[in-house]
């Protein structure tokens, strides 16, 4: 089965990227295939142009989103990686999912309702923050993002979210022994959805 695995973080070397890279290399030891678009080195423009608003026989896609539409048109699962920043993701991976899963593609419009197009496909969603988990609950930051992930983005384009970790007080001088912690947990999710026996190809 071909995986994505989409990471949004500006630091090279940041959590984000670390867990990203971490789960990109167990998932693909299981003799998976993997695609990583890691957004910022690409460079993805996140900006939504007026034209891929238009309707479907007038609208522009451009080149960049229709790579990224046929990377997960192809996969079977979709992992993402983030940080929480204002308690939601950055406006990075917003983009691409505006852009990216975006009408005709993701889902369509029929007697105003969606109708999702992705169905069949699962999801792992990796966060981070520098807050703990008590206060992102105290201050319902965590139950109004979730419901926008779970109920208002992936749900209705059809994907399933199969488990969603977060790694909480997540600062930039974690000491070593908590990124391991962390990279055991991320592991331990590679072999609880994937490591049973290695995936057929197609």
């Amino acid at each position: 089965m071909k995986h994505l695995v989409v990471i949004c973080h500006p630091r090279r070397k940041s959590f984000t990227q670390t867990i990203g890279r971490s789960y990109a290399q167990a998932v693909e030891a299981l003799g998976n295939e993997v695609v990583v678009r890691d957004l910022y080195r690409l460079r993805f423009d996140p900006v939504l142009g007026e034209s891929e608003l238009l309707d479907a026989e007038k609208r522009h896609v451009p080149s960049a989103v229709r790579r990224e539409q046929r990377h997960l048109a192809e996969a079977g699962a979709v992992a993402f990686f983030y940080p929480l920043w204002w308690a939601f993701m950055p406006a990075m991976m917003k983009g691409y999912i505006d852009r990216v899963l975006a009408s005709g593609f993701a889902y369509d419009i029929r007697d105003d309702e969606m109708v999702p197009r992705l169905s069949g496909k699962k999801a792992l969603i990796f966060t981070s923050s520098g807050a703990d988990m008590a206060y992102l609950r105290r201050s319902k930051q965590w139950s109004s993002m979730r419901l926008l992930e779970e109920d208002n983005i992936l749900s209705l384009c059809g994907i399933e979210l199969i488990e969603h970790l977060h790694f909480a007080s997540v600062l930039p001088d974690l000491p070593k022994r908590s990124l391991d912690k962390h990279l055991a947990i991320v592991a331990g999710a590679v072999e609880k959805h994937w490591g049973k026996a290695p995936v057929a190809q197609g």
